[in-house]
């Protein structure tokens, strides 16, 4: 859902909508995207990780892509 262009297919929403229900759905839909937007508005101001992932030992999930718009702002 985060992804640009998103990605969420209607057999993953049915899925999901099977195992969690309408309102847990719609909950889960709300989070993801207060999360994405909070992410995206972190970037856009230059707010950088606490290195939480760093202290677990997680490996990144993703090197950020790296586009034309992204490098000019």
């Amino acid at each position: 859902m985060s992804q640009t262009p998103p990605a969420v297919t209607d057999e993953l929403s049915a899925r999901l909508l099977e195992a969690l229900g309408p309102a847990a759905l719609i909950e889960l839909t709300a989070k993801v995207a207060f999360m994405n937007m909070s992410a995206r508005m972190n970037v856009a101001l230059g707010i950088h990780s606490d290195g939480f992932a760093d202290a677990c030992r997680l490996p990144p999930l993703e090197e950020p892509a790296t586009t034309e718009r992204s490098s000019r702002h």
